[in-house]
Formats: structure tokens, C-alpha cells, sequence
């Protein structure tokens, strides 16, 4: 039988990925390790990003990609840099449309793009380039999805004889970040059972009412690796995007986990916990209030 007692299934924290942006990572969640609390987009998963056209949600990708890829570690054996391995299928925009928003193309040369449409093909080339994190820009213009239970189905789980995204997105061991189109009435365009599907489903929604300059990332209907209820804001600016929020400094596991004193909204006070840091804290504290400012 498949069966298994839940005494014999070991459970481990979920490995997470850096956004570039400690307000995002405060928002994907956290994974508790014998060593202390680890933030950011778990690793393995499948999330997405719904917003209306225009908004920035390819922008905020672009700048969230750009960072990781800039990210890595140390090869124990070279001593040299192993940067992350970012997978980006623009199949909305032209690439060479795509690398001009992007800018500063010649530094990222574990930055990947791809123009592919069509599901098979994306996984095949996931498989390939054994990224560490894909983006698919955006998933409404796949070929052949339509945003039915069926689809969707395929999409993400996959059928007896194809392989899906969740497959693959494991295997690989990646962050996969989906971008959707959400219709007027806030539903995702072509369906509503996607956000149903992955594992995160985080909205981009304008700060305010017609807002072309800010909008702000919100946790959607799901959820499963962090808490709802987070949400951060992001504006404009020539070179990109720019976080403008810290909503994060009032969470006690994010401040415990920073060694930071929780801080509130009467009296924004920072403080590291260790004296040596004191310098890098008022910094903090100066951007902090300037932005409140």
C-alpha cells in the first residue's frame, strides 16, 4: 500500500534563495535551521506574480534576477566565485527588447533568456541549463494554455506521458517565479484555478488608486511557505525599481533572526545587538527615517 507512518518521514527545513531584496525575502518567508532562520523564495517551489499590465512586475523580475545572479559562493577547490544561475523566458518581449530593459547585460554571465513558448520546450531547456532560478514571463502566453483546471493541470503537475513545472522545478532544486496578468476584477487572466495550483501567489497592486509610480507586493490566496498578511512597496525610478518600505522591522523572527530589537510604529528605534555592528545600524536607522520622512 502507499502508505508511510509519519514517524518514518524526516523533516527537513526547505532550503531559500536571496531576492536582492530583504523586504521580498521578508514576504516569501522563513525556514528555521539548527543554525538560525533563513529567508527568502524556498527553493524547490513554484510561485507567482499576478499584477495588471504596466505595473512593474517584469521590472521588479528583472532587478530580483540581476541580483541573484550577481549572488554565489565560493568554489572550495578554485578558491574562485561560483555565481547563481538565473533562467529567463521572455516570451512577451523581444530579447533583444528584454536586454536593453535589463541593462548592464555584459556583467551577467550566468544570466540566461529564452524566448520558447511552448511548455515542453521550457522544461526541456530547465533541464539543460540546470538553473537556480527560472522566471516565465509571462505564463498567459504559453502555447496551449488557456487557463483551464486542465491546462493548468498540465502546467503544473503534468499528465501520465509529460512532465510538468513542479517536476522539473524540483528535480532541478530552483525557485520557478511565474508572472500572470490579473483581469479588472482581480482574477488571473484565463482562469482562476493557477493560484490554486503553486505554492506562493503574490500580487503587485498599485499603491494608489491609478498609480503609475509605486505599487505594492501582497501575499494573494496562498501561502503555504510563509504567512499571510506580508506585503512591502516598491517605486519607479530611471535605473529600475527600488524597495520603499520596512515593514520587516516590526517582525519579531525577522529582527530575532537580524539581531535587531523589534521595532514599532511610535518609535522606530534599531539597535544591533552586537556593538560592532553599530555603525551598519545607523545607516539603517537614517534611511529608515528618511523614508518615513
Amino acid at each position: 500500500m502507499n502508505v508511510t507512518r509519519l514517524s518514518d518521514i524526516k523533516a527537513n527545513p526547505i532550503p531559500r534563495a536571496l531576492t536582492g531584496f530583504e523586504e521580498l525575502d521578508y514576504i516569501y518567508g522563513y525556514s528555521r535551521f539548527p543554525n538560525g532562520s533563513v529567508w527568502g523564495m524556498p527553493q524547490g517551489k513554484i510561485s507567482l506574480w499576478a499584477g495588471e499590465s504596466g505595473i512593474g512586475k517584469s521590472r521588479l523580475c528583472i532587478e530580483v534576477a540581476k541580483n541573484y545572479a550577481a549572488m554565489g559562493h565560493i568554489d572550495s577547490i578554485t578558491n574562485e566565485k561560483i555565481y547563481n544561475k538565473v533562467l529567463y523566458f521572455s516570451i512577451e518581449a523581444e530579447l533583444d527588447d528584454f536586454a536593453s530593459w535589463a541593462k548592464d547585460t555584459s556583467n551577467f554571465s550566468s544570466f540566461y533568456c529564452s524566448d520558447e513558448d511552448k511548455i515542453d520546450e521550457i522544461i526541456k531547456i530547465i533541464y539543460k541549463v540546470d538553473p537556480d532560478l527560472v522566471f516565465i514571463d509571462s505564463v498567459n502566453e504559453i502555447e496551449d494554455f488557456n487557463g483551464t483546471s486542465k491546462s493548468v493541470h498540465r502546467l503544473i503537475k503534468g499528465t501520465k506521458d509529460k512532465i510538468g513545472l513542479k517536476k522539473v522545478t524540483a528535480d532541478v532544486g530552483c525557485h520557478t517565479i511565474l508572472l500572470g496578468q490579473l483581469n479588472q476584477d482581480k482574477t488571473i487572466k484565463g482562469g482562476t484555478a493557477l493560484p490554486h495550483a503553486v505554492d506562493t501567489a503574490l500580487n503587485l497592486t498599485p499603491r494608489a488608486k491609478d498609480s503609475t509610480i509605486c505599487f505594492t507586493v501582497s501575499v494573494g490566496i496562498k501561502h503555504r511557505y510563509g504567512k499571510k498578511g506580508s506585503e512591502g512597496t516598491w517605486c519607479h525610478d530611471d535605473e529600475g525599481v527600488k524597495c520603499v518600505s520596512n515593514t520587516r522591522l516590526s517582525d519579531k523572527e525577522w529582527c530575532d533572526s537580524h539581531n535587531l530589537i523589534v521595532s514599532t510604529m511610535a518609535g522606530r528605534v534599531i539597535k544591533e545587538l552586537e556593538e560592532e555592528e553599530e555603525v551598519e545600524v545607523v545607516s539603517q536607522k537614517s534611511s529608515f527615517f528618511s523614508f518615513l520622512k
